[in-house]
């Protein structure tokens, strides 16, 4: 909480790092059964707290909420860092975040752009309905997007030595795994600012702030995040990238 307050970045960066590995440890020592899942619900865990404090205190003083991006953003790229080593010296460990990464599949769909788009933005609508009931800043999804993320790299990272020319322009049946990149950015943005916009919404309504330009702000954050998860959609439906 104190990082927060200080904006201190590269010290966030460092805690959400620290969040994995000893989530890491628990799962795999306590849980080794379902340690792939509950590595993301124990790296949750310890940021749940801090950053629902920090986003309700933010709503409170009607301030920017740039912040709040920066502090989620930071923690993420922590946790992705601590992801992708650990996957990488783990690589039977991820088994669920593999899956979810579709490593082992073709990284793009094309023709399925209606398809793509209401599921993502069924998963957009659920994560802001969560957020604002629970309050909790989205840090599940946070973790769980990290985990996925920082595998999907640790995969690219294992592979690169065999054949770097095919796997990272692909061949004639398998689309290369960096086209992943463009419309996985945008979706996981999309569902970080639906965490964000769902707590400060929560925020809002607990103390009864319900002036227009407050809610204004709100809904342009949806409409952003809306806009990132069309846009993701559109790049995977027709294999732009």
């Amino acid at each position: 909480m104190r990082e927060e307050k200080e904006k201190n970045y590269p010290l966030l960066i460092a805690l959400g790092f620290t969040s994995v590995v000893i989530a890491f440890l628990a799962s795999r020592f306590l849980f080794p059964a379902q340690a792939d899942l509950l590595v993301v619900v124990f790296a949750a865990i310890p940021i749940v707290y801090p950053l629902t404090s920090f986003f309700f205190d933010d709503e409170k003083n009607y301030r920017p909420h740039i912040p709040e991006v920066a502090i989620y953003l930071s923690l993420f790229l922590g946790q992705v860092t601590a992801f992708l080593i650990l996957a990488y010296f783990n690589p039977g460990f991820f088994s669920a975040q593999v899956e979810a990464a579709g490593i082992s599949g073709n990284a793009i769909s094309p023709g399925f752009f209606l398809g793509l788009l209401i599921n993502n933005m069924g998963v957009f609508i659920s994560i802001a309905v969560v957020s604002f009931i629970t309050g909790s800043a989205g840090a599940f999804i946070l973790s769980w997007n990290a985990s996925v993320l920082g595998v999907f790299f640790a995969d690219i990272l294992h592979r690169l030595p065999d054949n770097i020319r095919a796997y990272i322009l692909g061949s004639q049946n398998t689309a290369p795994p960096l086209a992943y990149l463009p419309h996985a950015s945008l979706e996981m943005a999309g569902f970080v600012i639906a965490g964000i916009t769902g707590t400060l919404m929560s925020a809002a309504v607990y103390r009864e702030h319900f002036d227009k330009k407050h809610w204004k702000n709100f809904i342009l954050l949806l409409v952003m995040g809306i806009a990132m998860i069309f846009g993701g959609a559109l790049l995977e439906s027709t294999g732009t990238a």
